[in-house]
């Protein structure tokens, strides 16, 4: 769970924004948050690794804002589908990595722990 140094503290900002209004991270409700990013980046990285090398290799032959556009748009389905299926799978470990995340300035060495207990919730479930 979330450490006890974590608890009951004060949120900021987008993440306060964010808890109170209860929007999902989908395209039409809000993007997720930079700590949000960094607590699934290890499985957005497994699981959208296609999607990412298509686009960095459109990308690399033309860096036009529309060249890719097809690329870029199948990166954000694939982006935005895995936090549905996160949100499905393991949402209480997700948020607890996430906190730990943005109480530590999204130094990844410090949430080692929430890591290994939000992959292993997700990969289980």
């Amino acid at each position: 769970g979330t450490p006890k140094s974590l608890e009951g503290r004060e949120r900021g900002g987008l993440r306060e924004a964010a808890a109170e209004s209860d929007v999902e991270i989908t395209p039409n409700g809000r993007p997720p948050l930079s700590s949000e990013l960094y607590a699934a980046g290890r499985i957005i990285g497994n699981k959208c690794y296609e999607e990412n090398f298509e686009y960095m290799k459109c990308k690399a032959k033309d860096d036009a804002p529309v060249a890719c556009a097809s690329e870029g748009e199948r990166v954000h389905t694939c982006v935005y589908g895995l936090y549905k299926e996160i949100a499905g799978k393991a949402p209480k470990q997700f948020e607890a990595l996430s906190q730990c995340l943005d109480y530590y300035d999204l130094q990844s060495h410090s949430c080692k722990k929430e890591q290994a207990a939000f992959e292993k919730a997700f990969y289980s479930a």
